[in-house]
C-alpha cells in the first residue's frame, strides 16, 4: 500500500469516529497531509504509486537461496534458504509475499515477508509445467501438462474453490494488470477468464480459437489485454487491449522466450534456436537477427525505458534494442559464467547472472551500476526457524491512591484506593491473564505407512486448564495441509502419499495449539522408506514383595489384617462427536466488498445427526454463528483479507469439540476498490516531470476530511456513534 492510499485510508478511520476524538486527531491528520504535501512534491497520488519498499529478491540457484538486494547501497541484506543446491528457482514478489518455485523439485514456497517465516507450502510437478502468477491480490498455480489453472490461498496456498480445466495441455497462461487470466492451449483456443468470489469459480468471458497458434505459443500481458505470439504458424496478434491487431508473420522453429510483460506498443520474445528476436512494434512486426549482434543464442528480453534488453545466452553480455531493431547503447557486460537473467522491479533493472558474486542495475537514465548478491559473510536465515514468541507488554502500575480532586468525575473529599489484584499461581506451562499456556514437549513420530497413506502420531504435554487442543500439519503433499480436534495429549494424522513425492522424503510442519491459549510448532522429516516404526514399549510391574514377621513369645496375640478393598474405576466412553475434518461446507458466497457471507453446507450423517451443539466459526477473527448440526446454509461475519471459515461441533456435554475442513473467503476493502476493479500499482517507467494538479491532493483530501468532520459535529444531537440515519 502506497503512502497516499495509507494516508487516505487513516483519513477515514478518524473521521468514522466521530466525537471530540476526531476533532483533534484530525487536525493532527491535516499537519500530516500537508507535510506530505511538501516533502512529496509531486503529490500524494503519485507517491501512491511510487512508493515502496525499494528492496528486490534475486535467485542464487547454485546455493539454493533468494537474496534480498539494497539498490541504493548496492549491497544484500537478507539470504533465505529456500531449497538445496543446483535448484531452479523462479520468484514472485507482491505486496508483503514472496512466492518461490523450484522447478527442479516443484515445490511452491510462499514466505511471510514480515516474519521471514514460511507460511505455506504446495508440490507442484517438477519440470516446465508449473507456474506461478500473482495478481490483484491472488496467487493462481498453473499445471500447463495437466491443462489447469488453480486459485491458492496466498498465505497457505491452499486451493480455494474450483480449478479451472481447459480438457487439454496449455501453451501458456498469463494475467493482466486487471487480474484478467489468459490462457491458450495445445489446439490455439484462446481464453479469458476471471475468478468470481460469488461463485468461487473461474469464469469464462470469451475464448476464441486462433489458427497458427499451437504448443509452443507465447503470451505476454499487458496493463489490459494480451498478445499473442504464435510464431510457429506465423500468427501475431492483440486481444483485449482496445487496438485491433492480427498479423501473419514468417514462421520460427522453436520454443519461444517472451517477455514476463511489456506495454501494449512494444512486444519482444526471442527465439533461442533460431537466433532471433521478433518485436511487435505498434502495427508493425520486426524480425532481428541477434547472431549479427555477437548474440547467437537470445533468451528471455524485457522492456525497461523504452528500450529492449536481450540476454545473450553463453556470451556474458546484455544486447540493448530500441523500438525499430537497431542497437540503442553499448552491450552490458555481465559477471559469472552463467547466463544473464533479467529482473524488473521498484522502477529498475536488475541483471543477474546465478552463481556469480555481482550484478549489474540499470537505473532510469540507462546508466549501469555493480550490485553485489553474494556476500559471505551475510547469514543464512531458516524460513522454517521457530517464530519468535511475543511477550505481552506489562500492565501499566497501578496507583495505591489517587489523591482528591485529581480525577474530574470524584466528587469533591472522595478518595479512591486502587485494590491490587490478587496473585495467580500457575503451574508448569505458564498462562497469561487466566489464559492456557501453549504445548511443550511436542513431537512426531511415524506410526505406519504405506503406498497410498502416511501415519503419524503427534503427541505433546498437558496444559492446565486447556479444553482441547488443535493440530495442523502442513506440507508439500496433496491438498497442502490438514488438521484434527483432540481433548487428550496424542492424535494421529493420516498424509495422502499420491499426487506428491512426499511420502518418500517431504518435510512436515506441525503445529499444536491449546484452546484459547498459545501454539507450539515443531518440523518433522519423513524417514527414508523401509524405517520400521518404533515399536510399543509394555513396561510390566512386579507384584509386590510380600514379608512375613513372626513375633517372637511370650507375645501370643496374633492379629489378623482386613483384606483391602478393592476399588474398580471404569472409564466412561468419550463423548460422541463427528468425523473431524470432514467436508461440511460445499461453498461460501457473497459480494467481493462484502462482510457478511453466506455460508452453504452438506453435512454428512454424523454431522447432521450429532446430539450435541454446532457452529460456523471465522477462524480468523473468532467470530461465530450458532447453527442446527444439520443446517444447510447460514451467514457469518467476514473481514478484509482472507478468512478462514469452518464448523465446528461440540459434545453433547460440553468440553471437546471437532472442527470440519476449512474453507476460505476473500474481502476485498471497498475504501481502496470502489465499484471498480483493484488495482496494485506496479512499479513503471514514468516521466520524471510531474502533473500541475498532483501537488494541491493533500489540500483536497484536507478538506474533504474536515467537511465530513463539520458533517459528525453538526449531527452530534441526532444518532449516537454507529447508528445510521
Amino acid at each position: 500500500m502506497g503512502l497516499g492510499q495509507r494516508l487516505v485510508r487513516a483519513g477515514r478511520g478518524v473521521v468514522g469516529r466521530g466525537g471530540r476524538e476526531s476533532a483533534s486527531v484530525g487536525a493532527a491528520l491535516l499537519g500530516v497531509l500537508l507535510l506530505a504535501g511538501a516533502a512529496f512534491g509531486s503529490g500524494i497520488s503519485r507517491t501512491a504509486v511510487s512508493v515502496s519498499d525499494g528492496l528486490t529478491w534475486l535467485g542464487d540457484d547454485q546455493r539454493g537461496e533468494v537474496v534480498q538486494v539494497n539498490p541504493s547501497s548496492g549491497k544484500p541484506q537478507t539470504r533465505l534458504q529456500i531449497s538445496g543446491g543446483d535448484a531452479q528457482l523462479e520468484i514472485a514478489q507482491d505486496d508483503g509475499t514472496l512466492i518461490v518455485l523450484d522447478r527442479r523439485t516443484g515445490q511452491i514456497t510462499v514466505i511471510d515477508l514480515s516474519t521471514l517465516l514460511a507460511s505455506g507450502r504446495r508440490q507442484a510437478p517438477p519440470g516446465a509445467a508449473s507456474k506461478v502468477l500473482i495478481a490483484q491480490g491472488r496467487v493462481f498455480v498453473v499445471d500447463r501438462t495437466a491443462g489447469t489453472i488453480h486459485n491458492a490461498d496466498p498465505v497457505t496456498l491452499v486451493d480455494i474453490g474450483s480449478p479451472w480445466s481447459a480438457g487439454q495441455p496449455l501453451a501458456d497462461v498469463v494475467v493482466d494488470d486487471r487480474g484478467l487470466v489468459w490462457a491458450v492451449d495445445h489446439g490455439g483456443n484462446l481464453h479469458a477468464l476471471e475468478w468470481s468470489d460469488d461463485e468461487e469459480r473461474f469464469v469464462e468471458k470469451s475464448s476464441r480459437p486462433v489458427p497458427g497458434a499451437g504448443p509452443r505459443t507465447a503470451l505476454v500481458p499487458h496493463g489490459q489485454g494480451v498478445t499473442l505470439l504464435g510464431l510457429e504458424g506465423g500468427v501475431v496478434l492483440q486481444d483485449g487491449t482496445g487496438q485491433s491487431l492480427s498479423v501473419m508473420t514468417v514462421q520460427l522453429e522453436g520454443d519461444v522466450l517472451a517477455a514476463l510483460t511489456s506495454p501494449a506498443g512494444l512486444v519482444p520474445a526471442a527465439v533461442p534456436d533460431s537466433g532471433v528476436v521478433v518485436l511487435v512494434s505498434g502495427s508493425q512486426v520486426i524480425r532481428v537477427d541477434t547472431a549479427g549482434l555477437g548474440c547467437a543464442k537470445p533468451g528471455r528480453p524485457a522492456v525497461f525505458r523504452d528500450k529492449v534488453y536481450v540476454p545473450c545466452r553463453g556470451a556474458g553480455k546484455v544486447v540493448v534494442l530500441d523500438g525499430s531493431g537497431k542497437r540503442s547503447g553499448d552491450d552490458v557486460m555481465t559477471a559469472g559464467t552463467g547466463d544473464p537473467e533479467l529482473v524488473f522491479d521498484d522502477g529498475k533493472l536488475f541483471i543477474n547472472t546465478p552463481g556469480a558474486s555481482q550484478g549489474v542495475i540499470v537505473d532510469a537514465d540507462g546508466t549501469t551500476r555493480s550490485v553485489t548478491i553474494r556476500s559471505p559473510e551475510l547469514a543464512v536465515t531458516d524460513p522454517d526457524r521457530q517464530p519468535i514468541p511475543s511477550v505481552p507488554s506489562p500492565p501499566p502500575p497501578r496507583p495505591e491512591e489517587v489523591p482528591t480532586g485529581t480525577r474530574g468525575n470524584n466528587p469533591t473529599g472522595v478518595t479512591t484506593t486502587a485494590v491490587p489484584p490478587p496473585a495467580t499461581t500457575t503451574g508448569s506451562v505458564p498462562a497469561v491473564d487466566g489464559q492456557p499456556g501453549k504445548p511443550t514437549g511436542v513431537s512426531v513420530s511415524l506410526k505406519s505407512r504405506d503406498a497410498s497413506t502416511l501415519v503419524v502420531t503427534v503427541s505433546w504435554g498437558a496444559v492446565a486448564s486447556a479444553t482441547g487442543y488443535t493440530v495442523t500439519a502442513s506440507g508439500g503433499f496433496t491438498g497442502g495441509s490438514l488438521g484434527a480436534q483432540a481433548s487428550g495429549t496424542s492424535t494421529d494424522l493420516s498424509i495422502p502419499c499420491s499426487g506428491s513425492t512426499f511420502c518418500a522424503s517431504g518435510r512436515l510442519d506441525v503445529s499444536v495449539t491449546a484452546a484459547g491459549g498459545g501454539a507450539t510448532t515443531v518440523s518433522w522429516s519423513v524417514p527414508p522408506a523401509g524405517t520400521t516404526p518404533p515399536p510399543v514399549t509394555t513396561t510390566t510391574t512386579p507384584p509386590p514383595v510380600v514379608t512375613t514377621t513372626t513375633t517372637p513369645p511370650p507375645v501370643v496375640t496374633t492379629t489378623t489384617e482386613p483384606p483391602p478393598v478393592v476399588t474398580t474405576t471404569t472409564t466412561p466412553p468419550p463423548p460422541s462427536l463427528p468425523t473431524a475434518g470432514a467436508a461440511v461446507i460445499t461453498t461460501i458466497t457473497g459480494g467481493a466488498a462484502s462482510y457478511t457471507k453466506t455460508v452453504n453446507m452438506a453435512p454428512p450423517a454424523d454431522w447432521a445427526s450429532h446430539n450435541g451443539t454446532c457452529e460456523v466459526v471465522n477462524t480468523t477473527y473468532g467470530w461465530s454463528t450458532p447453527i442446527a448440526c444439520s443446517a444447510t446454509s447460514t451467514t457469518i461475519e467476514a473481514d478484509i483479507g482472507v478468512n478462514r471459515i469452518v464448523v465446528r461441533a461440540y459434545a453433547a456435554g460440553g468440553g471437546s469439540s471437532v472442527d470440519s475442513a476449512s474453507k476460505s473467503t476473500n474481502v476485498r476493502d471497498p475504501e481502496l476498490c470502489g465499484t471498480k476493479p483493484c488495482q496494485i500499482p506496479r512499479a513503471a517507467p514514468e516521466s520524471p516531470a510531474a502533473p500541475m494538479g498532483a501537488g494541491g491532493l493533500g489540500l483536497i483530501a484536507t478538506a474533504a476530511l474536515l467537511r465530513i468532520g463539520r458533517r459528525r459535529s453538526d449531527a452530534s444531537d441526532g444518532p449516537e456513534e454507529g447508528e445510521f440515519r
